[in-house]
């Protein structure tokens, strides 16, 4: 899937929380950030819809604060460029092994 593709599905998702939730009203996004208040997030390489993977987080969509939305969407972001960055570092790891 093109980065496109994921910003218009990331959109969406947004979108549709919001409609499910007023209280997301300050939330914004263009699918390739997520804005809230003066803050800013790089949804980029995420998929929106793996945040729904969590059931607690699933089932209060039509009731969660934007901030904690934001917090968790954030948290959910430096997950995974932690998580990229270990696999780097291992492949290179193993990469010297072979040589």
């Amino acid at each position: 899937m093109g980065s496109n593709d994921i910003s218009q599905v990331n959109a969406a998702y947004i979108a549709s929380w919001k409609q499910l939730n007023p209280k997301l009203r300050d939330l914004e996004t263009d699918g390739y950030f997520l804005k809230y208040l003066n803050e800013e997030i790089d949804i980029r390489e995420i998929y929106m819809q793996d945040i729904l993977n969590n059931s607690n987080l699933f089932y209060s969509l039509d009731s969660i604060e934007e901030q904690d939305l934001f917090n968790i969407i954030r948290i959910h972001v430096d997950a995974i460029k932690i998580k990229e960055e270990q696999l780097k570092n291992k492949m290179r790891r193993f990469q010297s092994y072979e040589y």
